[in-house]
């Protein structure tokens, strides 16, 4: 009895035509300066400690999501000319999941 192959599977990280500095760029998408998302997530973040004054912190875990999602959708939004199954595929989420969340944050 012949075994089936096994399911070709397609890392969308590495683009197909072999430029991996671009893919590594992607990785590390570099924000206002020199600085990274990340880092810029990391210095909101302290400025946002300083701020409590001591209080203590709720959710912080969806207040970051919730902060960082929205603008990433409005930019993939805009970026992909309002067609939202382009903007899909730019952000790597199926289309229904994506309509789900302009749903949830009220982007039209």
């Amino acid at each position: 009895m012949a075994t089936a192959p096994a399911p070709r599977t397609i890392n969308r990280s590495i683009p197909h035509n072999g430029e991996r500095s671009k893919s590594a760029r992607a990785e590390r998408p570099i924000a206002h300066d020199g600085e990274t998302i990340e880092q810029c997530v990391l210095r909101s973040l302290e400025r946002y400690f300083a701020d409590l004054g001591g209080a203590k912190p709720h959710a912080l875990h969806e207040m970051v999501v919730r902060a960082a999602e929205r603008p990433a959708l409005q930019f993939a939004l805009a970026r992909c000319g309002g067609n939202q199954s382009a903007a899909a595929d730019l952000l790597g989420i199926n289309r229904n999941t994506l309509r789900k969340k302009l749903a949830d944050y009220k982007i039209t």
